[in-house]
């Protein structure tokens, strides 16, 4: 009635996008910790930044918050120019959240047994993602409707 459908879907999609930057903000701050205490904590005589397993780990977080980030911004750009954005709202949302969840998952397992303790937001952080990439529609959601805007059909 009165195209209220049309109206949820629309406030929907918008609200991918900022969702999105809030999942982006989650992981950088978990990045930049994981970054400062792999140059603090000492294994063996020497900085897990040292470590190759740990520095694959760092650049994998910043490809991930990278990729995320781009793909957000084009979709709130096409919001901006008054474009379609649908497509690039799903995007956003499905890389931002799944992208934020191992990032996080990655910062907690470089601080080790610390990262599961109340003392620092790596637990919190890693349930919230986790509901994150539910919220919102689901991951798999977000791939039907970018399926559906690639192929230019319903997908029913």
């Amino acid at each position: 009635v009165n195209k209220g459908f049309a109206i949820a879907s629309d406030r929907l999609n918008r609200q991918r996008i900022p969702y999105s930057a809030g999942c982006i903000g989650v992981a950088i701050k978990a990045h930049e910790m994981a970054v400062e205490y792999s140059k603090i904590r000492e294994t063996f005589g020497a900085p897990l930044s040292s470590r190759q397993a740990i520095q694959w780990m760092l650049v994998d977080n910043e490809i991930d918050i990278k990729q995320s980030s781009w793909i957000t911004l084009e979709a709130a750009d096409r919001v901006d120019q008054g474009m379609p954005f649908r497509k690039e709202a799903a995007m956003a949302k499905l890389v931002a959240t799944e992208a934020a969840s191992r990032v996080v998952d990655r910062s907690l397992q470089i601080h080790g047994g610390y990262g599961v303790t109340k003392d620092f937001p790596f637990e919190r952080w890693y349930r919230e993602m986790r509901i994150r990439r539910i919220g919102e529609g689901p991951s798999e959601v977000q791939r039907h409707i970018i399926a559906r805007e690639i192929l230019g059909s319903s997908l029913l």
